[in-house]
């Protein structure tokens, strides 16, 4: 079975919070894609400024590997958690950050890895963590490696999670609050029907010179008020005209309805010769034609 509310107030009501529920659906998704795509651009602005910075960290070994070295040695790593590998274009790993913990991304480059700009793009590690990743080649020295610098997306992801939480706590109450706050100014705007149909059920064939009361004329309850109200004064000229009819109706027939009665009764008294009992049919008869 639908559900269909009986009154106008709650329906006009529902309908309001649907459609202000679907703004606030629509709002929400907008927000929500806008703020993941601006802490993304600010992911992607930090990546590339640590990968500039990892590229004058880097240091060649004599046995061939490659560390990194801060002009200040308590800096260490650019941004604690962010994961640096260094390969060479032979797939041979150099280095490889602490952060990663054996694990590797996206294994050994292409040979057209990191021939272009920078590029930021989304990867997995193969322990299902979700990271932002970038990759450069750079010489150091006579040395030609690629370097792989990638973010951890779990604080985005956290943000998004806790800015989409906000929303949701945020998203009933609102439509809660509407709910009540549209019912009343609904009932309000609605209230002069309420009592247009009171005043009409009170008027009668007695009572049709009584008129609906109209607070405002000039809108549309106004103007609906004003076409009943029309309707009502037709009515009762349509009554009045039928009264006067119905009134001389009854004057015009007791005349020779009386004459009638009054002849047979006179020819009722006497006994009388057919002749006179013929002239007294023939003037009731002329009272008939009347």
């Amino acid at each position: 079975m639908r559900f269909r509310p009986r009154n106008v107030r709650s329906r006009l009501t529902l309908w309001y919070v649907l459609v202000l529920a679907s703004l606030l659906a629509l709002y929400d998704d907008v927000a929500s894609l806008f703020l993941f795509l601006s802490l993304r651009e600010d992911f992607d602005h930090n990546l590339l400024q640590d990968l500039e910075t990892v590229e004058g960290m880097l240091e060649k070994e004599p046995n061939g590997r490659v560390s990194l070295h801060a002009s200040h040695p308590e800096i260490g790593e650019p941004r604690i958690g962010h994961f640096i590998e260094v390969w060479s274009p032979e797939g041979s790993l150099l280095y490889r950050s602490t952060a990663l913990q054996g694990q590797t991304l996206a294994g050994p480059p292409s040979p057209e890895e990191g021939l272009q700009d920078p590029t930021p793009a989304t990867t997995l590690l193969p322990n299902g963590t979700r990271v932002r990743q970038a990759s450069s080649v750079y010489h150091l020295e006579d040395l030609r490696v690629v370097l792989k610098v990638a973010y951890s997306e779990e604080r985005l992801w956290r943000q998004l999670g806790e800015f989409g939480e906000v929303l949701l706590l945020g998203f009933p109450i609102t439509v809660l609050l509407a709910s009540f706050g549209s019912y009343a100014p609904t009932r309000k705007a609605l209230s002069p029907i309420d009592s247009m149909a009171t005043q009409a059920t009170k008027i009668s064939a007695e009572r049709l010179g009584d008129r609906l009361s109209i607070e405002n004329p000039d809108d549309e309850l106004g103007k609906l008020g004003t076409v009943f109200n029309d309707m009502l004064g037709r009515l009762q000229a349509a009554f009045d005209q039928l009264r006067r009819f119905t009134s001389d109706s009854s004057h015009e027939l007791c005349t020779p309805l009386t004459a009638i009665r009054s002849v047979g009764e006179v020819a009722l008294q006497d006994q009388r010769s057919p002749a006179e009992y013929r002239d007294v049919i023939g003037s009731m008869l002329e009272e008939v034609d009347r």
